[in-house]
This record gives structure tokens, sequence and C-alpha cells, in this order.
């Protein structure tokens, strides 16, 4: 016996979000919601083992942003590209908001594969923050 407690990982997964764009994703879908959580966790390894987290060359797990959403579907996690951390930036400096907040509204469009790169995609966004963080009142 390998020592894993296969029971509490499969609990762990369940109560992940899932993804909010998975690789079946077409040009055109969009992801909205409320933002309930940000935060870093450890980048699973690609074609890796079940649960094995990718690691830098000095041996340290490689951290990745993800962004929950509250969407009509239920909780969904996005898990940003820099292409998609770009248009979230553009579209809270269009929205004039100074920070990225929990209670905020995002949608983000996968728009397409980028013409120099067909593996990866672009994205477009909107963010909408809160009344408070735009400056207005509760």
């Amino acid at each position: 016996m390998t020592g894993i407690d296969y029971g509490q990982r499969f609990k762990q997964a369940a109560a992940k979000p899932p993804s909010a764009f998975g690789k079946n994703a077409t040009p055109g879908t969009t992801v909205y919601g409320r933002i309930t959580e940000i935060g870093e966790q450890p980048r699973l390894k690609f074609n890796g083992a079940p649960g094995e987290v990718q690691k830098d060359k000095q041996g340290n797990p490689v951290m990745q942003l993800f962004i929950t959403l509250d969407t009509p579907a239920g909780l969904r996690n996005l898990y940003p590209t820099p292409r998609m951390e770009r248009a979230i930036g553009a579209a809270m400096t269009k929205a004039g908001a100074t920070g990225f907040d929990i209670g905020a509204t995002l949608s983000i469009t996968y728009t397409g594969t980028d013409p120099a790169d067909d593996r990866a995609r672009l994205y477009t966004a909107v963010y909408n923050p809160t009344t408070t963080a735009a400056g207005g009142e509760a």
C-alpha cells in the first residue's frame, strides 16, 4: 500500500468548483458571475500522475492563480493564463477599478485562438467593481 488516502483525495476533488473553461470550450463561450474567492494553489503537472504537482528547478511547487465565480450554473473556477490576465487588467482599467475585489462581477469570453500560436487562447473581459470599491456607497 502507498499510504495515500484516496477517500480524502476524492472528497477534496468533489469539493473544488469545476473549471469555467474546459478544453472543449468553443469561441464565444462566456462565463460570468460574482467573484467569491481569489487565491493561489499548486499547479498540477501536465501529463503527470493524478494529483502530481509541477515543480520548478529548485524543487518548489509552481503556484497558479485561481478565481472562483458564483455563476448561474454554480461555482466555477477560472485559472487565468497570461492572456486572460491581460484581458482582466484591461477590463479593470476600463471600469476605473483600483483593485480586484471579492463581490465584484467578472465576465470572461473566450474569443478564439491566437493567430501567432494556435495553442494559446484569447479572451475579452468585463469587470464591474463592487459599489464601495468604485467609490460609491454600499
